[in-house]
């Protein structure tokens, strides 16, 4: 962009500050290498992006709403625009999962994105893991968006591009986290498997009819008092029987 341009629009969203314009401009010079595949991205909001980013860095005050209006994007697409320039321009402080996360929609996969940074880490030799930092948005950023991935979650494309490293280095790094974002979710998936259903019981009827469970029948306790009772009701009965015949014969002996 000319630099006229550049600073018209500048003086439109109230920045004049030489200091604050010229940091705009290596912002801007910057951007042509690094925020590559911005694709909603015109030269005029990349210019008002630079500009705003320049202003915060040095505490110096603009009209955001109108700085918005004059970009030709909406306030959504111009904000997420503007975080990701930030990061690809290495200007923002190392986000956390969470709050990288929360930025591009897909705060589910934070958990799987944890536990690959993890086992990553326990991969490398322990020299290497001195001297890792996990922090940086080039790990936290490629763990994402393999875990986005992995879960079949759809992100905004800007995620892939937030991390500052080139394509060539965060796709090697993404395919690598990748793997060990696969074995998470599949053992995660095969823990959830359902239970194997239990066979249904068969009703008393059933067990009657097939002459199943007869002998859990014959000796459950209610059974055994019913047979029990009808034991002694029988042996009564023929003891009863017994001594009337015996009285009967004694009484006809007595009378003869």
């Amino acid at each position: 962009m000319d630099k006229e341009v550049f600073r018209k629009l500048a003086s439109k969203i109230g920045i004049t500050a030489v200091k604050v314009l010229s940091q705009a401009e290596e912002y801007m010079r910057l951007s042509q290498v690094k925020c590559v595949g911005l694709g909603s991205v015109t030269a005029t909001s990349k210019a008002i992006i630079c500009l705003e980013l320049a202003a915060t860095s040095m505490k110096f005050p603009l009209d955001k709403e109108y700085a918005i209006k004059l970009s030709g994007l909406s306030p959504k697409v111009y904000s997420s625009n503007l975080k990701a320039m930030e990061c690809m321009l290495g200007l923002q402080s190392n986000l956390g999962l969470r709050d990288l996360a929360v930025q591009y929609g897909c705060l589910e996969a934070v958990k799987v994105a944890s536990l690959v940074l993890q086992r990553y880490e326990t991969s490398l030799p322990a020299a290497q893991q001195q001297d890792l930092d996990l922090s940086k948005p080039l790990f936290t950023t490629a763990a994402l968006y393999a875990a986005c991935k992995c879960m079949k979650i759809r992100t905004d494309r800007k995620l892939a591009s937030s991390s500052g490293a080139k394509k060539g280095i965060f796709d090697r790094l993404s395919t690598q986290f990748q793997k060990f974002g696969q074995e998470i979710c599949n053992e995660a998936s095969s823990m959830e498997k359902p239970r194997t259903v239990q066979k249904r019981q068969k009703t008393i009827t059933e067990m009657l009819e097939t002459g199943d469970g007869d002998e859990k029948f014959s000796t459950s306790p209610k059974r055994e008092r019913v047979e029990k009772t009808e034991e002694e009701e029988t042996r009564n009965y023929e003891e009863w029987k017994r001594k009337i015949l015996e009285n009967a014969l004694k009484a006809k002996a007595v009378g003869s």
